[in-house]
């Protein structure tokens, strides 16, 4: 399948100054930017056969190199992602979608995503729980969302059919600017529901069936994703997690 990657987040303030860097895409761990990783790992993971990168051309085009290609950033998230869907050929499959802040992306991972993707459905989102993630990524200072199936995170690569996109891009306007935010994104779904995520009775279930509804798209999660596909950089304290890692 076709992949988009969106690399247009920019880096400000503490760490912008301890990374070096105002494109967050650029960020090097390991000795290579987390865009080389991420391009690297779709490659070989033997199911996507063409790239398109979305981010600010004169800064990205020194890494994105044949066969990948690269297209110039919108005004939003969404922008870019319509901008990529537009210049790869999906039919009636699945696009996948990354960030390009994700430095341990391996070609394992997304293929136990494609491969495990349900059939029936038009967005599927990878999901991993607090324990499995810390058995990967011990002492982790990332952010969980408490539902009553335990406490989550969500990963940074997805599958979408373009049909989809197309049909819902305000509502996925408004769930991209808010997807920092648990409040918001619960609010998204409701009244109802954000009372019950505010309680701790909302369930992945409960969010699937609204976001359906909502959407009118058949949306399915991934239980137990590979923390692979979730750990990405938002914060300085990740950033010093991060670069602890690589000393270990």
């Amino acid at each position: 399948m076709p992949a988009v990657v969106t690399a247009g987040g920019r880096l400000d303030g503490a760490l912008a100054e301890a990374t070096g860097q105002s494109v967050k895409a650029l960020v090097a761990l390991d000795g290579a930017p987390m865009l080389q990783r991420v391009l690297e790992a779709l490659a070989s993971s033997g199911v996507v056969r063409e790239t398109v990168v979305v981010g600010p051309v004169a800064h990205l085009e020194p890494h994105v190199t044949h066969p990948n290609s690269l297209l110039a950033e919108g005004d939003s998230g969404i922008e870019n992602l319509l901008r990529g869907l537009n210049a790869v050929n999906a039919g009636e499959g699945f696009a996948l979608f990354a960030a390009s802040d994700l430095p341990y992306l391996c070609a394992d991972s997304v293929r136990w995503l494609v491969e495990n993707a349900p059939e029936d459905a038009d967005i599927v989102f990878p999901i991993t729980d607090r324990q499995r993630y810390e058995a990967r990524f011990p002492e982790t200072p990332g952010a969980w969302t408490r539902l009553s199936d335990g406490e989550l995170t969500g990963g940074s690569v997805f599958l979408m059919r373009p049909a989809a996109i197309a049909r819902n891009r305000a509502l996925l306007e408004k769930a991209f600017n808010a997807r920092k935010s648990q409040w918001q994104m619960a609010q998204l779904l409701g009244l109802s529901f954000a009372l019950k995520f505010a309680t701790g009775r909302l369930s992945v279930a409960d969010a699937v069936a609204r976001a359906t509804v909502l959407t009118g798209c058949r949306c399915k999660v991934l239980l137990d994703a590979h923390p692979h596909l979730a750990c990405d950089l938002d914060t300085h304290e990740e950033w010093l997690y991060l670069k602890g890692l690589q000393t270990k």
